[in-house]
């Protein structure tokens, strides 16, 4: 922690950035200036520096000054909220915690490694850029290619137009189940035997009579993972070798066997009972873990002065 307005904090922070590999920033343009932390401040100290920044609408345009919060850059502005309202609904979808925020941070952090190779490459430094706007168009590249081309959203494909095996049903213990063989050639026989629905498979045996009766064959699937529990509908379909899932509850994913398995969910070193999610890339087969606690504001300070040759 420092206090880049005293000489002797500026001092210290200059020093910190022509010992660095990156630097990471999320003010506004305008403290930048303030503060002197502009890229071209931090590159004319080390030329070989990732300088990194996050907005909330871009670093160009009228708006490059404003702040921003995911609830507004990403969720709202960025039309995710839209998509993800059911038409009539007396409000929108209220969004999740650092929904936004937390996409952004990985691709900025995949700017910063992809940035570092250039610099690896040629020896000069160079700027990463992203914003929480930004974020949301690419999160909703198949809307947008709609859009630019009909001038209309993406409509939500009705349920009469979905393949029986595309579908969401609901179990005998009232759970949604998801069922999403696109192979539907591959998958007609397995899933129809599994579910005890054999006179189906030759009573249509070709993707256009499947087509024309999907409803039927909808309702019939249908009919029989009603009489179904969950158990039972993983034991038949799972036998197969077929595609689907159960709709969880955060609470279900923390005894996924998957997650379990992989160590998606990690144990706070401190707090036994808290369970955080781990970065969703592993190396070298590695099982993620918590090594200790997220540090406190400038909990480290000593530690990083005294490896830039502070005493």
């Amino acid at each position: 922690a420092l206090d880049v307005r005293h000489t002797e904090g500026r001092r210290i922070f200059e020093k910190l950035v022509k010992w660095a590999d990156v630097a990471i920033t999320n003010q506004l343009p305008r403290v930048q200036r303030k503060l002197h932390t502009e890229p071209s401040d931090l590159l004319a100290l080390n030329p070989r520096l990732v300088v990194a920044k996050g907005h909330g609408q871009g670093q160009r345009g009228p708006e490059a000054e404003a702040g921003g919060y995911d609830a507004v850059s990403y969720w709202a502005r960025g039309g995710v909220a839209h998509v993800l309202t059911d038409e009539g609904a007396a409000r929108p979808a209220q969004q999740r915690p650092a929904i936004g925020d937390i996409p952004s941070g990985m691709f900025l952090a995949g700017g910063i490694c992809a940035a570092l190779v250039h610099v690896s490459r040629t020896g000069e430094g160079t700027v990463v850029d992203t914003s929480l706007l930004g974020s949301a168009a690419w999160n909703l590249g198949p809307d947008m290619a709609y859009a630019s081309l009909t001038g209309e959203q993406l409509p939500k494909a009705p349920l009469k137009d979905m393949a029986p095996l595309i579908r969401q049903y609901r179990s005998a213990d009232d759970r949604w189940v998801a069922l999403m063989m696109i192979d539907e050639a591959r998958y007609w026989e397995p899933a129809l035997v599994a579910l005890g629905l054999d006179a189906l498979v030759d009573a249509y045996p070709d993707a256009a009579a499947r087509k024309e009766n999907r409803e039927s064959i909808a309702v019939q699937i249908g009919a029989v993972i009603a009489g179904l529990d969950s158990a039972a509908i993983t034991e038949r379909l799972g036998s197969r070798q077929c595609i689907f899932s159960f709709y969880s509850t955060p609470v279900d994913v923390q005894t996924d066997t998957a997650v379990t398995a992989n160590g998606y969910l990690m144990r706070h070193p401190e707090h036994p009972d808290l369970k955080l999610s781990a970065a969703p890339v592993q190396f070298d087969d590695e099982m993620p873990s918590i090594r200790r606690a997220a540090p406190s504001k400038g909990q480290h300070t000593r530690e990083v002065l005294s490896e830039i040759g502070y005493s």
